[in-house]
């Protein structure tokens, strides 16, 4: 769209808005009911946009499915006002593999579906007492789909299981972080492993932060981190094909090395962080960044499923984060508390 006209971007933006409406209703397992005129302008919409979106899929998908990883809720809404739905899946090995599955007309941005029908889900504290719907906690699943255990590893096992509410059936301890709401739909948040505290006290999950600053197309990489420090801190592998194509600058005389010091690029990552992170809390939000080498297999920060090695990253670049709170970064930039905003 970067080269649209104007008529094409209104086109698209009004196709888009449409599109999300009307997969609304069929998320509700409702019939579509835009009303006469908007159905009539989604089905005229869908046919000279939408379907230019879906031809790029081979034109003959109808649905997707997502596991293995959270897919990114504006990923999930972009899919479904294009029309082809995306239905996510969540479990594990140890929970053979199924807890919660999101089905065509039973679905919700955001959350991974409901429980499974004789799965059982319960969401604890760090005591292990239940909490209540919508408050964020352990997942942790009991069900005939829970595995005994570790083969010939009592020990790992006793650290996963155990003893249901019920005080008979075996109790896994996932590992995420995860809430449910007052629909039954199950959302994961992150893990409890990557939570930690900030200097005041207030924890943080810096996965969906992440995921929010990484939907930027000028951002390839990010890693935040903050913990037992005053506020968050990034490191941000920019896409500088993207960035040079945006700001106009030539790959002949300007080397990377030169871009991270400009300051038409510094301004772009703190815009691209203020507006990706409209809906993340503002005690969360980075306050500072600095552009870092990709994270990769060869240099041991992703592993072989391209998992950021978050602690290999942070041990690598710790002088840049120390510097970054210590004001001494150049390549890098800041946002003050105006340009936060109020989230």
């Amino acid at each position: 769209m970067n080269n649209a006209t104007f008529i094409q971007r209104m086109l698209m933006q009004s196709a888009l808005r449409l599109g999300k409406a009307h997969a609304a209703h069929v998320n509700d397992g409702k019939m579509p009911s835009l009303g006469f005129v908007d159905g009539l302008k989604h089905k005229l919409l869908d046919e000279i946009v939408l379907s230019k979106i879906r031809a790029r899929f081979g034109g003959n998908l109808r649905a997707g499915f997502v596991a293995g990883a959270a897919c990114p809720k504006e990923i999930i809404e972009f899919m479904d006002a294009v029309g082809i739905p995306i239905c996510e899946g969540y479990g594990l090995t140890e929970t053979s593999p199924v807890i919660a599955m999101s089905v065509l007309g039973r679905r919700k941005a955001g959350a991974v579906g409901k429980v499974l029908n004789g799965v059982t889900v319960h969401i604890l504290d760090s005591e292990g007492n239940p909490l209540p719907v919508g408050q964020e906690g352990e997942i942790c699943c009991s069900g005939p789909n829970v595995m005994k255990g570790y083969h010939n590893n009592h020990d790992a096992t006793t650290e996963v299981i155990t003893i249901a509410p019920d005080g008979r059936s075996r109790l896994f301890h996932t590992g995420d972080l995860g809430k449910m709401d007052s629909n039954g739909f199950l959302a994961v948040t992150g893990r409890i492993k990557e939570q930690y505290k900030l200097e005041n006290g207030k924890y943080v999950c810096p996965t969906p932060i992440e995921q929010a600053i990484g939907m930027s197309r000028f951002i390839s990489q990010v890693v935040v981190c903050g913990a037992n420090r005053p506020y968050n801190v990034a490191l941000v592998v920019p896409d500088w094909l993207a960035v040079r194509s945006e700001l106009g600058i030539s790959t002949m005389n300007t080397s990377e090395e030169d871009l991270v010091n400009d300051s038409r690029v510094k301004g772009l990552i703190n815009a691209e962080i203020k507006l990706n992170c409209y809906k993340i809390k503002k005690f969360e939000i980075p306050k500072a960044w600095a552009c870092v080498a990709p994270f990769t297999a060869a240099n041991s920060m992703v592993t072989p499923k391209m998992s950021i090695r978050r602690h290999v990253v942070m041990k690598t670049y710790d002088d840049i984060i120390n510097g970054m709170y210590e004001g001494g970064v150049k390549a890098g930039g800041c946002l003050d508390d105006q340009q936060l905003g109020t989230a």
